[in-house]
């Protein structure tokens, strides 16, 4: 993330992917250009373009909204690994392909990977990967700010998960934090409040057909809602619950918890979004 080293006025030409920012020393006029930089100025908030990547089997560029793997040599046990993404999948696909045929992506804690089919034509090719969204490396954790409507909208692809086995599934068919068969797993959000104040909080969760029943917790701080998880009798048939209201008692960043506290059958849930109204 970016860390500036001194303070100064920010004035802000909005477009959909650059801003300018205008340094005023005296009569001298600065121009400084940024990726993604919106609303304003927070180093969380400052969206770094770390690309190309090289990896041994090739590079690894962005597109406004995807990624092109450029494959120039794999082995024969090798995989095609990238990272893992803040990002939703809408398609991948070999670059020459004109019928656009998806590929498997398998997702992993810290690495996506691309599974190429068995007949891939000769090295070098190509793959693209179609994102929702601009690509998002997440080298420091997103941060979520309330929106003009005084809403937290936290998205599974933004959560940091910690564990042995729960990881974020991009696949258009999920989207949504998932694997989780170890109770002792959890995840958190990174969110930003204007001010302290009382929220209205929703959870978007999938639960496979006779799985229900684990006991969860969701916190910010010391503030907890209990809650126990509904079969929607299958993982990625997913059902928005209001769970209640949550006192969030400080503004600034800080981290909105989920926590398994005993999971009733294989695995806890899938949760696809977070929602906090404030009241």
């Amino acid at each position: 993330m970016l860390n500036l080293p001194f303070r100064f006025t920010r004035i802000f030409l909005k477009c959909h992917s650059s801003s300018i920012v205008f340094l005023i020393v005296g009569t001298v006029i600065c121009f400084f250009y940024s990726f993604e930089l919106k609303g304003k100025t927070n180093s969380s908030q400052i969206e770094i373009k770390q690309f190309p990547i090289q990896k041994k089997w090739g590079t690894i560029s962005a597109l406004p909204l995807g990624l092109k793997l450029e494959i120039k040599q794999l082995g024969p046990k090798e995989k095609v690994l990238i990272p893992r993404m803040n990002n939703r999948v809408k398609t991948l696909y070999l670059a020459h392909d004109p019928q656009k045929k998806p590929l498997t992506l398998k997702s992993g804690i810290e690495e996506w990977e691309i599974q190429l089919p068995p007949k891939t034509p000769s090295i070098p090719t190509s793959v693209i990967v179609e994102f929702k969204e601009h690509p998002y490396l997440p080298l420091k954790p997103k941060v979520i700010r309330e929106d003009q409507n005084q809403q937290l909208i936290l998205e599974a692809k933004d959560a940091i998960v910690h564990g042995k086995l729960l990881r974020y599934e991009p696949q258009p068919h999920k989207n949504t934090v998932g694997y989780w068969a170890n109770e002792n797993d959890w995840c958190e959000w990174k969110l930003n409040a204007k001010t302290s104040g009382v929220f209205d909080v929703y959870l978007l969760q999938g639960c496979g057909k006779g799985q229900g029943g684990s006991k969860v917790n969701l916190s910010v701080n010391d503030q907890i809602l209990k809650f126990i998880v509904e079969d929607t009798s299958h993982f990625q048939n997913f059902k928005e619950r209001h769970l209640g209201m949550l006192t969030i008692n400080k503004a600034g960043v800080q981290s909105l918890k989920l926590k398994p506290q005993q999971k009733a059958q294989k695995a806890v849930m899938d949760v696809r979004q977070i929602l906090l109204v404030r009241q």
